[in-house]
């Protein structure tokens, strides 16, 4: 009978264990000009230097152009400037010594990737999902944003990438 308890007793830790597993989200914390962006692992992939986009006439102030990364053209945006409502003042320097290239989550063929100005390189972060608290979702004034979290003191914002995608392909409609 002792041996029946430890095996009950083991899998209990196991399925314990499995459990705390299951509310651990793997981000990246990655900084911008004036505020952190939250995202998940599997969202970025990959970091880059910063490369001088091609400009294309036209756009608005947030599209900086398109660079070529792997053969492809990826959409370059200032975050900062995509995140402000229309009434809002430019935010960012548009210059960095990063990009970080977003996978868009909708297998659009059109925008598999959108690449995003940001300072520094981003900092992994283990965060269990309890540990977050929403400040603000879908805030009034900030466009392509999906919500304002707090994590262990710190604000973080974590952005829209579907919104950012939308606008990235009306801009090219």
């Amino acid at each position: 009978m002792g041996d029946v308890t430890y095996i009950d007793s083991q899998r209990k830790e196991i399925v314990n264990t499995a459990d705390s597993l299951s509310d651990v989200i793997h981000c990246l914390l990655i900084t911008l000009t004036d505020e952190t962006i939250l995202l998940p692992n599997a969202a970025v992939a990959e970091v880059i230097s910063f490369i001088n986009p091609e400009p294309l006439a036209g756009s608005p102030n947030w599209f900086l152009g398109q660079i070529t990364w792997r053969e492809r053209l990826v959409p370059l945006i200032s975050f900062e400037d995509a995140s402000i409502t229309a009434s809002g003042e430019a935010q960012s320097t548009h210059q960095g010594n990063r990009i970080a290239i977003l996978n868009t989550l909708n297998g659009n063929a059109a925008v598999p990737y959108v690449g995003i100005v940001v300072q520094g390189i981003p900092r992994l972060s283990v965060i269990r999902s309890d540990g977050i608290t929403t400040l603000e979702s879908k805030p009034q004034n900030r466009q392509s944003v999906s919500e304002i979290v707090d994590v262990e003191g710190q604000s973080l914002i974590i952005p829209d990438i579907d919104d950012l995608e939308k606008r990235l392909q009306n801009l090219h409609a």
